[in-house]
């Protein structure tokens, strides 16, 4: 998620880098394999040499919020965030205890883009 929509004041790398490096990141796989015609536009985006696709960062950002790839992401992080939490209060009861381990899970899934 930092790596496509990330503020570049907090990631330290423009928006979109990994788009650019051609990374195959959850949510690219997600759209990729999508099945929908944004999908079909990503690959061929995908395809391009480096140089000749740095100019569509954009056209690659829509593509994957289009094929449903930012939303299974995010939807992914939220259901392992709730599972991880889930079990954190099974293993160590005592929220204060577990309070660290639990800020850490919140910064790791919730960190700003």
């Amino acid at each position: 998620m930092i790596g496509i929509w990330g503020d570049p004041r907090h990631t330290g790398k423009p928006a979109g880098a990994d788009l650019v490096a051609r990374k195959k990141s959850l949510p690219v796989v997600a759209a990729l394999g999508s099945g929908t015609p944004a999908a079909t536009e990503l690959a061929e985006l995908y395809a391009l040499p480096r140089e000749q696709g740095d100019d569509d960062v954009e056209r690659m950002t829509v593509a994957v919020e289009r094929a449903g790839g930012r939303e299974w992401a995010q939807e992914q992080a939220a259901d392992r965030m709730a599972r991880a939490m889930s079990e954190l209060a099974r293993a160590i009861p005592d929220p204060e205890a577990a309070g660290g381990l639990l800020s850490l899970a919140e910064f790791v899934t919730r960190r700003s883009t």
